[in-house]
């Protein structure tokens, strides 16, 4: 639960960070964005989204792999469990499309 907290907070603060002032399309140095300007910042946050979810993959496999070694099934299972909850939020998380 901490890493996709973590993950979550990552994605809402890449989404937050001033270039676009309502989240989308305005400016906060006033005015309205070129296409190449919400482009990048549209990149940008998909970067920062699917980064995180990949992020929180890798931890997990790590943990399994770990965790298998040493014969802890209980601990493979449960971390199986969230890496599929995050596989699904990753494929289920739609990516920003242009709006120009």
């Amino acid at each position: 639960m901490a890493l996709l907290t973590a993950a979550g907070f990552a994605i809402d603060r890449a989404r937050n960070r001033g270039v676009l002032c309502d989240g989308a399309t305005v400016l906060c140095s006033g005015g309205d964005p070129s296409p190449a300007q919400w482009q990048a910042e549209m990149a940008f946050r998909s970067t920062v989204a699917y980064g995180s979810f990949a992020v929180v993959a890798l931890i997990l496999i790590v943990t399994v792999v770990a965790a298998w070694r040493r014969r802890r099934n209980g601990i493979v299972v449960v971390q199986l469990i969230a890496f599929a909850a995050v596989a699904v939020l990753g494929a289920l998380w739609e990516p920003y499309v242009a709006q120009h």
